[in-house]
């Protein structure tokens, strides 16, 4: 394990820029939100000045409504032309509340900061600039409340299938569906991942789910990324960014106690967020669904997401004998799976249709501590490690135990990040 932890600091180096670090270097060259989050774990244990900059340098490009982008660009003049969809792409300063000295995206993607600064705070104490970070935190979660809980049941509406991190995951088909193709023809895309990624054709989306993307990133800066279009065809309660919402809130209101600030209205919020949960999203299979919010639906099928509610402890009695059965049964792959590899819309190699994420494996893990499951928790963990033992510190990896290669970027970020975090946790 001494090695791993040598080439997960190594990955890190690599990767840091002037003040955060890129996910990975060919394939994004940029700074990402719930990446830099698990990133700073990783720093953590390793230097805590880049750690502390790693968080800064994220909420640099923070609006003043509150919203946190999901790409920060720095220095889009000089690495513009690497990434599609571009800075002037998204042409963020169209709404009156984007930063003027940073170009950013228009959605965001899950908040993972205050568990991380929790994290953060525990490990090198409370601080100024922590407290200026839970400061700016706070009013990430107040934005969310105040522009996504639609449902006005505690629980936040995602409006683009990259907000969620789970970019193409089958449950997203039928919303994305919705736009038709006659919409989709004047809408131009120029991919460079697909240049950048061996095999990409079977291990990236296809054009014309990108097609899809484009169209309503293009749907939602038509009204400033500050509202839901009319008719808006994707509109999600997701299981993963609500899970870690949710679990960021109670790190939140413990860190606010600590900084005495007035956190009730945030306690109360969060209460009807897990009643919520825990009633709203659980299917008669006996597994956690994202809501589709257009029909008001429960999109069937289980995925790694369905078990991200462990992190934040969202489960009543009975949904925990349900689940733990069910991940003992589903450690028989190498990892928890991103979706169900018996379901007819299971891909191996697809990115978040099949193959195994280290990130949503670690909130698993961290999930199966916190209930006091610690045989299933260092089962798992032990799973985790000895995949990036054998193909390195990908982006992604195979379910399929005798695969050659795993996929994506290569020497990608919360990947070293989280294999740290797990290491140090021994």
């Amino acid at each position: 394990m001494k090695d791993l932890k040598i080439t997960a600091q190594s990955v890190l180096e690599q990767n840091w820029r002037e003040g955060y670090t890129v996910p990975s270097a060919k394939l994004y060259p940029f700074q990402w939100n719930w990446d830099s989050g698990f990133i700073a774990l990783g720093w953590m244990h390793l230097e805590e000045e880049k750690a502390m900059q790693e968080m800064e340098s994220l909420f640099s490009g923070q609006w003043s409504n509150g919203f946190l982008p999901h790409i920060v660009f720095h220095h889009a003049d000089k690495f513009g032309d690497q990434y599609f969809p571009s800075a002037k792409y998204w042409d963020s300063r169209t709404s009156e509340f984007a930063p003027k000295n940073v170009a950013t995206s228009g959605i965001s993607q899950p908040p993972v900061h205050g568990y991380v600064l929790e994290r953060m705070v525990e490990k090198f104490g409370m601080k100024d600039r922590l407290k200026a970070l839970i400061g700016k935190t706070l009013k990430l979660h107040q934005y969310y409340y105040d522009y996504r809980d639609t449902l006005k049941n505690g629980l936040i509406n995602i409006t683009h299938n990259w907000e969620t991190g789970l970019d193409n995951a089958p449950w997203w088909d039928e919303a994305l569906q919705r736009i038709s193709r006659d919409e989709l023809a004047h809408v131009f895309i120029d991919r460079r991942d697909k240049k950048v990624v061996e095999n990409s054709a079977d291990t990236r989306p296809s054009d014309e789910e990108y097609k899809r993307y484009i169209w309503q990133l293009n749907a939602l800066k038509d009204v400033h990324y500050e509202s839901i279009p009319a008719n808006y065809p994707y509109q999600m309660v997701e299981l993963t960014t609500n899970a870690i919402f949710l679990a960021s809130g109670d790190s939140l209101i413990r860190l606010g106690r600590q900084c005495r600030l007035d956190v009730s209205l945030l306690e109360k919020k969060v209460k009807q967020g897990k009643e919520s949960f825990s009633k709203v999203l659980w299917n008669e299979e006996g597994y956690f669904s994202p809501m589709d919010i257009v029909n008001g639906q429960l999109i069937p099928g289980w995925g790694a997401a369905s078990f991200t509610p462990l992190f934040a402890q969202l489960l009543n009695e009975e949904q925990q004998s349900i689940v733990f059965k069910h991940l003992k049964n589903i450690l028989k792959y190498p990892a928890v799976p991103s979706f169900d590899p018996k379901h007819s819309l299971y891909h191996p190699m697809k990115y978040w249709r099949g193959p195994i994420w280290i990130n949503m494996n670690y909130l698993i893990w961290q999930g199966l501590k916190a209930y006091g499951k610690t045989e299933l928790a260092n089962q798992l963990k032990g799973q985790v490690l000895a995949l990036v033992e054998k193909y390195g510190f990908m982006e992604y990896f195979p379910v399929d135990p005798n695969a050659p290669t795993a996929y994506g970027g290569e020497n990608f970020s919360w990947t070293a990040s989280l294999v740290l975090d797990m290491l140090e946790s021994d």
